[in-house]
């Protein structure tokens, strides 16, 4: 759980918003009831509920962009609700809905949601005895939500650039193993819950310690980074490349079974025939490819895609070495070698 909530930014806010919220607010619901006050104390649990609800949605689902967006939702809603029914119950939560808002939606939606919330309590006659305190509400309120905007939007910045530095390889900006295993462990845990088909293949640059060897790391660097461009140019927008190490790269293909991975394997052999070159001539490169199966774990999957392309090297190279197992508990996988055009 830590491990998840450490590599999943998006989910940490959830959980943590979420559970501060719930805390929060659970004492109120109890404390309503005890005096007496069942409608209020029946608004304050509907709220804790939508907000459990919707972080078991998070973990479950793993759609943190509908979760963020519904939790943002339920919390206007039940903030509006008590508000407007109870007046100056509900303002003090009202800050705290407008920051979290923020947080929690695309920052569009979150103003929105803001400025519906903010007008609907300005304009409710019971929510303030003074027009003074109508006015200092609005400038405040106000003020909390620009300062927000601007501090969640310079988050969001410097977030998105840290991840790129944390997420990417810097010489071909392909994924870099820590990613690899983030995403793979997701499309397990996808397969797993509604059986979207993935397959994974590794790719080794043949003989590539020729290239640093006899022409310099610089030119090997320059091989690397256009082997890159070329499979990314060659695959889907939802196909992610990795560097696993050195020459070795992973490509990660959702809805894809291992024939259709094993044709796009054929396709992209072709390209680097024709179109990557080292100063010492032509690379070739070999490829092993494994579809995700039953009762698997990423690591065991992508050991699968290894011992394909270790069949591959073995077999001559320059070739795509399906693991053509059917299940994760059988024997040792039997393979099937093939070259593009065979």
């Amino acid at each position: 759980m830590l491990e998840r909530l450490k590599g999943d930014f998006d989910l940490a806010i959830i959980t943590f918003f979420g559970g501060y919220s719930a805390l929060g607010i659970a004492p109120f619901a109890v404390y309503r009831f005890l005096a007496g006050e069942y409608l209020l104390g029946t608004v304050d649990a509907l709220i804790v509920a939508s907000i459990l609800g919707n972080m078991a949605y998070a973990w479950i689902s793993g759609n943190m962009r509908r979760a963020g967006l519904l939790m943002a939702c339920f919390n206007t809603l039940g903030c509006a609700a008590i508000t407007l029914m109870f007046g100056h119950h509900g303002l003090f939560w009202v800050f705290v809905v407008v920051v979290t808002n923020f947080f929690l939606a695309t920052r569009q939606f979150a103003v929105a949601l803001n400025a519906i919330l903010v007008f609907a309590v300005a304009l409710h006659p019971t929510a303030f005895d003074l027009p003074l305190e109508q006015v200092s509400f609005l400038v405040t309120i106000m003020l909390v939500g620009v300062c927000t905007f601007l501090f969640a939007k310079r988050t969001a910045t410097q977030r998105e650039q840290l991840e790129v530095l944390a997420s990417r390889d810097p010489l071909t900006n392909a994924g870099n193993r820590r990613l690899m295993e983030v995403e793979l462990a997701r499309a397990a845990r996808q397969f797993a819950r509604d059986g979207q088909e993935y397959s994974l293949a590794m790719f080794d640059l043949d003989h590539f310690k020729q290239v640093n060897d006899n022409h310099g790391h610089e030119a090997g660097d320059q091989v690397l980074a256009e082997f890159a461009r070329l499979i990314l140019r060659g695959t889907r927008k939802q196909d992610r490349l990795y560097r696993y190490g050195g020459e070795e790269f992973v490509l990660l293909m959702p809805g894809t079974d291992s024939r259709g991975a094993e044709q796009l394997l054929f396709q992209l052999q072709d390209t680097i025939r024709t179109s990557l070159r080292s100063p010492g001539g032509g690379v070739r490169v070999s490829a092993g490819v494994a579809s995700l199966r039953a009762g698997e774990d990423w690591s065991r999957w992508l050991a699968r895609a290894d011992a394909a392309l270790y069949a591959a090297k073995n077999g001559g190279r320059d070739q795509v070495v399906v693991d053509e197992r059917e299940s994760a508990d059988s024997a040792p996988p039997s393979m099937e070698r093939r070259r593009a055009g065979a």
